[in-house]
């Protein structure tokens, strides 16, 4: 639940003078989180056991669950077609009772997926819970169930209605003080979090377990061995699986350490004293704030292409005009175009531009191509966005004269967090996640993807779509 703690509390000043209704209004947004991020790490567990359960191979499950659960942070149980827990990453299954009659199962049987929040007898706390089917053949083989206590939702909700009840102070006021509170909240926290992604920036991936015994060690080590290849596969999603997933991790965890270094930095300065100087205080609530929206974009964007990966057969698929749309989009850039100086040149060539296809999803991809254009093109630079109307595909272009990119990173820029120039692309606001969302969506929409760029020349980006 590390996620849930420092993005979005900054901005608590806009919403200070609403009633004790906004307290529920953040316990009911927490929890969507909760269950946006369990969804997307149970569908990598289902993924990881399928064959297991529907091989019964519950030894092998008991094993992968435990290594799953101190992984991802959660709880993990797996349940058979008649509701006997096998497996369980936190208790005995013998020691507890049958679940068919629990609502996340009856509607992961009813409904592909079910979701419960309730009281933990066996752990004697409120749990949030999601459970999805794993299905062989047309057949339920059985229920794969994720867990997450939700006492940190309640601890924050607590805090924060503690902070309405002074209500009255100036917005500054309330920015410091809640800057005092949440120092001593989360710096532990913070301070674990750094440390674990220290732990994967120092980790080597790509090494695997090799034990020759013809015993348990030796399956032992195969099951963790399967278990690595599979993570590996699920993050990289990509051909070199070894070499990219290696990449995406040490990308994550810098991505992730140098803002909760600040972050942490700056809360022991104000520990120390600073809080108590006004305009020092200020400043430093805003430079956290600033890293701490950095961690929630990096966040959603690896929330966003989650989403795509595991869903692509569930799009929503409406017919529009396509032109309508990228007029749509370009006109939410004019401010940045004038910032810069720079023209944007659209031209369409054909008669028919009707496209099907997921409207919102098309959007979310010409709002990331010209957004990079922009910024990776210099003042007074030229962008040049273009649709064509090619008997049953429609061809979409997006060309700058900006920096351009050499050739040998043309094969890697659809890579999840892959850099060409970090410090540039971090000092222009980007997350690295940008271009592999568009890729992504692309794919889903059956269409295909190519880059052209010469260093210090520009970058021409075309897209193929099936009408």
């Amino acid at each position: 639940m590390e996620n849930f703690r420092g993005g979005n509390i900054f901005n608590i000043n806009r919403d200070f003078y609403f009633n004790f209704s906004v307290t529920s209004r953040l316990e009911n947004y927490y929890e969507e989180k909760i269950s946006d991020k369990l969804t997307s790490n149970l569908l990598l567990v289902r993924d990881v056991l399928k064959n297991d359960l529907i091989e019964k191979k519950y030894d092998v499950i008991q094993a992968r669950t435990e290594k799953l659960s101190e992984l991802l942070n959660l709880r993990i149980s797996v349940i058979d077609k008649k509701g006997a827990v096998v497996c369980d990453s936190e208790t005995a299954p013998d020691l507890m009772e049958n679940h068919v009659d629990r609502d996340e199962i009856v509607d992961a049987y009813e409904k592909g997926i079910g979701e419960s929040s309730r009281y933990s007898e066996t752990l004697k706390f409120y749990m949030k819970y999601i459970a999805v089917p794993v299905v062989s053949g047309g057949t339920v083989q059985g229920v794969i169930r994720v867990a997450v206590p939700l006492v940190d939702i309640q601890n924050e909700v607590a805090v924060i209605r503690r902070v309405f009840v002074l209500g009255g102070f100036l917005a500054i006021l309330v920015t410091l003080a809640i800057g005092y509170f949440i120092s001593r909240k989360i710096s532990l926290p913070f301070r674990n979090m750094n440390d674990m992604a220290r732990s994967i920036a120092e980790g080597d991936l790509t090494k695997r377990v090799k034990i020759k015994t013809n015993n348990e060690l030796e399956e032992l080590a195969d099951s963790f061995n399967l278990m690595a290849d599979e993570l590996e596969r699920k993050i990289a999603n990509l051909n070199k699986m070894s070499k990219i997933r290696t990449d995406f991790v040490a990308n994550v965890s810098h991505e992730l350490k140098t803002p909760l270094t600040s972050i942490q930095g700056f809360i022991e300065t104000l520990e120390e004293g600073a809080i108590n100087d006004k305009k020092t205080a200020r400043k430093f609530l805003a430079i956290i704030r600033k890293h701490a929206e950095r961690i929630n974009n990096i966040v959603n964007d690896l929330l966003t292409l989650t989403e795509i990966e595991h869903f692509e057969g569930k799009i929503e698929q409406t017919k529009f005009d396509i032109r309508y749309l990228l007029d749509e989009v370009m006109s939410e850039f004019n401010s940045m175009l004038s910032l810069k100086k720079q023209t944007m040149n659209v031209d369409y060539k054909g008669t028919d531009f009707n496209i099907r296809g997921d409207k919102e999803k098309i959007t979310q991809v010409f709002i990331n191509l010209i957004d990079n254009a922009i910024k990776y093109t210099g003042t007074g630079g030229l962008i040049k966005a273009s649709i064509f109307d090619v008997k049953t595909n429609l061809v979409i272009t997006v060309e700058d004269n900006g920096i351009g990119i050499s050739k040998e990173h043309l094969d890697r820029v659809f890579e999840r967090f892959y850099r060409v120039d970090k410090a540039r692309s971090r000092e222009v606001g980007g997350t690295g996640l940008g271009l592999a969302i568009v890729k992504h969506i692309i794919m889903q929409q059956k269409g295909d993807i190519e880059i052209v760029s010469d260093l210090g020349k520009g970058t021409k980006i075309t897209i193929i779509l099936p009408k």
